[in-house]
């Protein structure tokens, strides 16, 4: 048991360190990946509700704008622009027709007309001021910016435009606490100029982007000093941003210290005035949740390097016993005597994988040099098989006799039949030269000559075959009998009772490739024989079925040109029944280095 203990020892230690290892690395990979995530997932989420805001606040100022005109010019109506009105009772009269026009645009909290002699304000709940002439109210801070100021908007408490000529406060402590955001339009009316207020809560604005807050993240909507409009904050209202130097009209994200904390600041340029709208988030609230994930991955990581050791011991201690009978069993094993061991083994430093190496090391010497007299064996039999075969069937002996027939044709003046036997001598010749896999262009001709002569003597009348070859390719080098199966193709699949077939070879050089090219007028290929003959070509051999195999001349011919030109050949088959067979072959012109193709042929 000692030696299994040693190497369940050693394997258990290599395992629990690439585990272990490998949940370190994923820990940090994981908990990197998810805090780059919640950051980016951050930002786009508050970018995108930034666009609603904008789009909101746009539409906004678009009707805000739209009910200015409509306003002013329904003032003027009123009466309270008339320069005559000077006594208390007039005034009153026009203020009342203004009051009945405010009433109208309920949707805004306050309303407002100033003038440099006049002040006028109301609000949803009817509360109603007005200010003319000397009144100290016309004299304010608020009115003197509002009048002469050239911003478009401004910021404001609702109780500074309601406050009466004495400066007492109204009695609601609603209206210390509404704090408005108002719109303002200059014009023109009786050569004076007037400033028309349309004022929104705070709070009101505030609801375009409640959908942002996450109870810790903080919302502004900032003007261009910084000064803080609208918050989700309400006790900043009218102050200025701590870091208002770094607002730009720019969208940008960046992370700031701030009372001592880390927050990320994403801030979005508004369309409408200087406005910028900033979400201010703490930094340690996504790290919260990456604390979270972290040990969720951490536990998972765990489980798994638990169950992977408990796997382990159980295979280990179902190997170990085997095992050490196994290397018991090699080490006694006797070597068979036919070699020696000539390469001594590795070690491994344990001891059960030793005595295999050391077994397997003679064994694999062994079985060499059984293999080796087996070779040597196996190739003086077929060296006797090839020498009975060649005696059985002599090529000389074949040729001999056929000439021999020859001469007797001749003499009894069968000059036909002696022409006959010649070609077939000449034709079957160099089936023999089985060393040999390429010839040239000319051997090619002179072997389809011989051919052709035959079948036309066979079939008589029946078939003519006409040949276009172009002899510039005489000396050029290609595979052997590569034609003469495409001839035989259209013999048999084309010959018919009908009429005789006419057959037309074409071999030509075009553009430094040789097409080949051989047509009939036979029955041709039916539609769905032509489609399975195509399949057959185009499908690996051993993917074809049976019922593809049967055109094994045409196979014959597409692997051996997938042999010799892989990728750099074209076969291609065209059939219409009972008018045209065309077969074609493209392949490269291959220029005869006589040297070259013998010593490539001698090693075949």
């Amino acid at each position: 048991m000692r030696k299994s203990k040693s190497f369940r020892t050693k394997l258990m230690t290599h395992i629990l360190l690439l585990v272990s290892a490998t949940l370190i690395i994923g820990t940090v990979l994981v908990v990197s990946l998810v805090k780059n995530e919640l950051f980016e997932q951050n930002e786009r989420y508050t970018l995108s509700a930034f666009v609603k805001t904008d789009t909101e606040l746009e539409n906004l100022n678009e009707q805000v704008r739209a009910d200015s005109i409509s306003l002013s010019a329904a003032l003027a109506g009123t009466g309270i622009f008339r320069a005559d009105i000077s006594s208390d009772l007039s005034f009153t009269k026009a203020l009342i027709n203004v009051s009945s026009l405010f009433d109208e645009y309920t949707d805004y909290d306050m309303l407002g007309l100033i003038g440099e002699d006049l002040a006028i304000a109301s609000s949803p709940n009817r509360s109603f001021s007005a200010q003319k002439g000397a009144d100290a109210v016309l004299s304010s801070a608020l009115y003197r910016s509002i009048l002469y100021g050239d911003k478009e908007y401004g910021t404001a408490y609702l109780y500074e435009f309601l406050e009466d000529s004495a400066q007492n406060l109204p009695a609601s402590s609603a209206y210390r606490q509404s704090k408005i955001i108002y719109f303002k339009r200059h014009f023109q009316s009786g050569g004076r100029s007037y400033c028309l207020l349309i004022g929104l809560r705070e709070s009101d604005v505030h609801q375009m982007y409640l959908h942002l807050e996450q109870d810790v993240n903080t919302i502004y909507i900032v003007n261009g000093e910084g000064r803080i409009l609208s918050s989700s904050n309400p006790g900043l209202f009218q102050t200025t941003l701590s870091y208002s130097s770094e607002i730009s009209q720019e969208q940008s994200t960046y992370k700031k210290d701030l009372d001592g904390r880390e927050y990320q600041i994403v801030q979005y340029p508004l369309n409408i005035y200087d406005w910028t709208i900033i979400n201010q988030y703490p930094t340690s609230e996504y790290m919260r949740d990456v604390n979270r994930m972290s040990f969720l991955i951490v536990l998972i990581f765990s489980f798994c390097l638990i169950a992977v050791a408990v796997s382990i011991t159980i295979i280990i201690r179902r190997l170990s016993s085997p095992l050490d009978e196994l290397s018991s069993r090699m080490k006694s094993l006797p070597s068979t005597g036919l070699a020696p061991a000539q390469y001594p083994p590795k070690a491994t430093n344990i001891d059960e994988f030793d005595i295999l190496n050391a077994s397997f090391s003679q064994m694999a010497n062994d079985i060499q040099h059984l293999m080796t007299l087996q070779k040597e064996e196996e190739a003086k039999k077929n060296q006797l098989r090839l020498q009975a075969l060649m005696a059985q069937i002599n090529p000389h002996f074949i040729c001999n006799a056929l000439n021999t027939v020859k001469v007797m044709a001749e003499i009894s003046g069968a000059q036909n039949a002696a022409t006959m036997i010649q070609h077939i001598c000449q034709y079957i010749t160099p089936a023999f030269r089985t060393n040999k896999n390429r010839w040239t262009y000319a051997e090619e001709y002179a072997f389809l000559s011989d051919y052709i002569y035959i079948l036309e003597i066979r079939f008589n009348a029946r078939l003519e075959i006409r040949s276009d070859f172009d002899h510039s390719l005489d000396g050029d080098m290609l595979p052997r009998f590569l034609i003469q199966p495409l001839i035989e193709n259209s013999v048999y699949h084309g010959m018919s009772q009908a009429r005789p077939l006419e057959i037309d070879v074409s071999v030509r050089k075009e553009d430094g490739w040789v097409r080949i090219a051989v047509s009939d007028n036979g029955t041709g290929f039916p539609p769905e024989e032509l489609e399975k003959t195509k399949q057959m070509l185009s499908s690996p051999e051993e993917e074809a079925s049976v019922e593809l195999q049967a055109g094994i001349g045409l196979r014959n011919i597409k692997q051996r040109l997938n042999h010799y030109f892989p990728g750099r050949h074209t076969f291609d088959l065209y059939s219409v029944p009972d008018r045209i067979t065309t077969i074609t072959i493209q392949i490269p012109d291959c220029p005869n280095n006589a040297a070259s193709a013998r010593n490539s042929e001698n090693s075949r």
